[in-house]
């Protein structure tokens, strides 16, 4: 008798696994397309409502070629590309992984294809450089890649950098040959000069950072985070069978899971549990705002194989079920 039930117990694990593999599968396409992940240029630049790319693989233009587009405010989003930008007019508010950057003119900053980010702006008044490239870009000029290997495209790093009046100078000059260069069709020549720039904006980096007070208690916060985008990363992908318990990161970082959590709390004034809860939320909230996914949907494609714990587990943190807090979003 007991061998029966635990064998039917093991059945229904199983099929609810399956279940769930089978639904993450399906509609996981939907949602990269959508709002996860922007998975080439032409994709992430219609969803920023900005300029339509030249070539497949890179583009750079200057925000005051398409005044008029570009959003005041993204939803939560990642791309498969590579961004460098040099801002030389305006503010925006940016959030990547765990961090919140202010950016202002002289801002130079980074966005690899790992981060999830979103922006905000007050005006529309940007000026300066945006350039993106791909991994492929490389492939298609018969040229050695190493965009990853670059600090602030890891997601240990930081992304911005804040430059002085003369730093501005010359990265403007660097970057606005390199646009010209664009413009001139000479694709193979936009390899060269990226690289030029790219290397001094690294030799600057460790300028600036190496200068800073090096703890390695800030270190494992850094590695969390870092660990944490993967993860959140590798789930949007289909890549993961499980969500990450605090115990799992901090098996990861070779560290207790108490002191993981004591460090975080003292860096962010937030327990490891409780930035994983957030990081699940926001995922949860910008799938049931952005698809059309039912909640066991969204539950199993962030891996809850039961759809009431799910229900309790976002009611707890937002304070309405996702069912509500989806119609709500839809009768706006």
């Amino acid at each position: 008798m007991l061998t029966s039930i635990t064998l039917r117990n093991l059945d229904k694990r199983l099929l609810i696994k399956l279940l769930c593999f089978f639904k993450v599968k399906y509609y996981l396409e939907r949602v990269n397309k959508e709002v996860i992940v922007f998975k080439d240029i032409a994709a992430l630049l219609k969803g920023l409502k900005s300029i339509k790319p030249k070539y497949e693989h890179f583009q750079i233009h200057r925000f005051e070629d398409v005044p008029d587009s570009q959003v005041n405010e993204t939803k939560i989003f990642r791309s498969n590309c590579y961004v460098m930008i040099l801002l030389l007019q305006g503010e925006a508010d940016y959030k990547i992984g765990l961090h919140n950057y202010y950016m202002s003119a002289g801002s130079l900053y980074f966005l690899g294809p790992k981060h999830l980010r979103h922006y905000r702006r007050e005006k529309n008044n940007w000026k300066g450089f945006v350039c993106i490239f791909t991994d492929e870009f490389t492939t298609a000029t018969n040229l050695p890649n190493h965009f990853a290997d670059y600090p602030f495209y890891s997601l240990k790093g930081n992304q911005k950098l804040q430059l002085r009046e003369e730093e501005i100078v010359g990265f403007q000059k660097r970057i606005n040959a390199l646009y010209l260069t664009f413009n001139s069709g000479k694709l193979d020549n936009c390899w060269h000069q990226l690289h030029i720039i790219l290397n001094e904006a690294k030799d600057l980096y460790y300028q600036k950072f190496n200068e800073e007070v090096h703890e390695p208690e800030a270190d494992l916060v850094i590695q969390f985070n870092s660990e944490l985008e993967s993860h959140f990363f590798n789930i949007a992908s289909g890549n993961v069978e499980h969500l990450y318990s605090v115990n799992d990161f901090a098996g990861r970082l070779y560290v207790h899971p108490n002191h993981l959590s004591k460090i975080l709390k003292k860096y962010t004034g937030r327990t490891a549990g409780q930035i994983i809860r957030e990081r699940v939320i926001v995922e949860a909230k910008s799938l049931l705002q952005s698809t059309e996914m039912s909640v066991s949907q969204v539950a199993f494609t962030l891996c809850f194989n039961d759809t009431s714990y799910f229900t309790k587990y976002f009611k707890k943190s937002v304070g309405m079920t996702p069912i509500k807090f989806q119609e709500k979003h839809n009768n706006k």
